[in-house]
């Protein structure tokens, strides 16, 4: 006599066979989450949570939070573009900015800027302040004090915004001899700095605070410190200098504060800067070609030149631990570590994996998940490991797992792929690597899931589909059809199974068996009051019943290989197919 029973279910091992698959893993784990052994359904999508500016978006960012849907802001991504949106660093920011890459040229804006309209961001201005382009002209004018030793003097002046960002210095100004007593006018300080490819523009609005800040130098050389002088209105061109030496103020802050890499080609032959993320200690990470870009600490307007760090490889991405930053390239990653900017050190790690599509990075807390060229990538510190293998061989990852079009996201601890390929096609799965088994389920998907956003308050993940966001699993009294076909039970000989059985907490469930890979029954089990009805779909060689409880006959049948499939959008505890009633009952 034999039975088989499954009690305990697992996901999917598609690199193994089914025949060998352990008990309780499975052929098909679909729509379904397994953290309680039970097959147990997802929910559904909520309904629209916004409506899109056009059906092309592919990134969103939620922007105001607010207890009802329609009071939520949410900031969208150009059409066709994948970008990258980042909060900015200081607590209680007085303006709210949101800085983001992965348009035209990095960008930024305020609560002023970009919510008015339908569709946000409204207005966005360039990242960062460029240096005055010529030095400042100067007159001097009065009678030199005979009794005091004349300091040579230097002028420069830079760009404030209208946020107080800011810029790099101008040339410095010809050096002249200055006492105190004497007055130098300055001139040529230009109205507005040139906008690269005449595109975009800076922050620079003298209504709403714009400032231009004038230093000189104190000592004397156009090599030494240049300390604080004056703050003038934006619009003004000309200020007239008459304070003496001992009076000036703070040292120049902003030498090396130049923006982030953008649409100068000249300047930037790899591109502007792309993959922005926050890392910790205020500072921002971005990267170009083979360069990795960081921030001034808490100010994400300045990059200098001194804080990148050249690789070996183009990166493709980069994802964020709590102990430093993986970064992910076409070739070997690499591990970047340091409280400081100006300190930071990367370690080139011992296992080539490149990463092959910068939407599957995603941040699981200790540890950075990719996708690579052999299977799903797990970067924590310097350990690099396949977290697939001998689950999926790198032919079925590369075939059917579709690691190139994917963009994956965090969700209640599991790794979340969407694949997106354009085809219509349109599919998904999760990792989940809390488990012990490293379950993989699959996802059946009616429309394309086009980006998404990680609610990081709340873990909540919101997807793009068509021209509109959803709440994943976001309706929960609406659950999705699972279906689960177990391994193929092999039996020592040839045997006839007679009952089949399946306990859920409510019915109606579906279940086929087959017999040597051919389907012999397809039932349709429901329940009203005490009464199950069973309905036999094709092939039909046992009648509907009514039954009192779930066990149903299965047709004379007999066969080596014997497999189970159940379906519905139920719980099911568990299923078993045995050779008699009794056997059946007793197990």
């Amino acid at each position: 006599m034999a039975y088989f029973k499954i009690i305990q279910f697992k996901g999917i091992a598609p690199q193994v066979s089914s025949r060998l698959l352990a008990d309780g893993f499975a052929q098909t784990a679909e729509n379904v989450e397994l953290d309680s052994g039970q097959l147990v359904p997802i929910e559904a999508d909520s309904a629209s949570v916004l409506s899109l500016g056009s059906s092309n978006k592919r990134s969103v960012f939620l922007y105001v939070d607010a207890a009802a849907d329609a009071d939520k802001k949410w900031l969208q991504s150009a059409d066709n573009k994948y970008q990258d949106f980042m909060r900015g660093p200081i607590a209680n920011d007085a303006y709210d900015r949101v800085y983001w890459t992965g348009d035209t040229y990095p960008q930024f804006g305020t609560s002023s800027s970009m919510i008015s309209g339908t569709h946000y961001p409204a207005v966005s201005y360039r990242l960062g302040l460029p240096a005055p382009a010529d030095k400042l002209a100067t007159s001097k004018s009065g009678t030199a004090d005979a009794t005091q030793i004349p300091n040579s003097v230097s002028y420069v002046y830079t760009y404030v915004d209208s946020v107080g960002a800011e810029g790099p210095p101008s040339p410095p100004s010809d050096v002249i001899s200055l006492t105190d007593s004497e007055t130098v006018a300055l001139s040529s300080i230009a109205a507005a700095p040139a906008v690269p490819n005449g595109v975009g523009a800076y922050y620079l609005d003298n209504s709403a605070g714009a400032k231009k800040r004038i230093y000189r130098s104190n000592t004397g050389t156009e090599n030494t410190q240049f300390q604080f002088l004056a703050e003038i209105p934006y619009v003004d061109t000309t200020y007239s200098d008459t304070t003496d030496a001992d009076e000036l103020g703070e040292v120049l802050p902003s030498s090396t504060w130049i923006g982030p890499p953008n649409d100068e080609s000249g300047t930037y032959p790899d591109g502007m800067m792309l993959g922005l993320v926050f890392v910790a200690n205020g500072i921002a990470a971005g990267f170009t070609g083979n360069t990795l870009c960081l921030s001034e600490p808490y100010l994400p307007h300045a990059w200098p030149a001194d804080y990148r760090i050249s690789l070996e490889e183009t990166i493709v991405g980069l994802g964020v631990t709590g102990n430093g930053i993986a970064v992910l390239t076409e070739g070997t990653p690499y591990f970047v570590t340091g409280a400081d900017p100006a300190a930071m050190t990367a370690v080139r790690l011992d296992t080539p994996e490149p990463c092959v599509n910068k939407q599957s990075i995603v941040d699981m807390g200790d540890y950075v998940l990719y996708a690579g060229t052999e299977g799903l990538v797990a970067i924590s510190g310097n350990e690099t490991r396949i977290v697939t293998k001998g689950i999926i061989s790198p032919k079925q990852w590369n075939a059917d797992f579709d690691p190139t079009t994917l963009q994956a996201f965090r969700y209640e601890d599991t790794y979340i792929a969407f694949n997106t390929d354009g085809s219509g096609n349109d599919t998904g799965w999760i990792f989940d690597a809390k488990s012990e088994n490293a379950n993989i389920t699959t996802l059946a998907l009616t429309n394309e899931v086009r980006g998404g956003y990680i609610d990081q308050k709340n873990g909540d993940l919101y997807i793009i589909v068509g021209a509109t966001v959803l709440k994943w699993r976001g309706h929960g009294s609406t659950l999705r059809t699972l279906t689960y076909k177990s391994k193929k039970f092999i039996t020592p000989a040839p045997t006839s199974m007679a009952w089949v059985s399946v306990e859920a907490d409510t019915y109606p469930v579906t279940i086929k068996v087959y017999g040597d890979g051919t389907l012999i029954a397809n039932y349709a089990l429901s329940l009203s009051g005490s009464v199950f009805t069973q309905t036999t779909s094709t092939p039909g060689s046992i009648s509907n019943a009514t039954l009192t409880e779930p066990v149903m006959r299965l047709p004379a049948t007999v066969a080596q290989e014997w497999e189970i499939e159940v379906s519905g959008a139920t719980i099911v505890n568990e299923v078993c197919i045995a050779q008699s009633i009794e056997e059946l009952q007793a197990t």
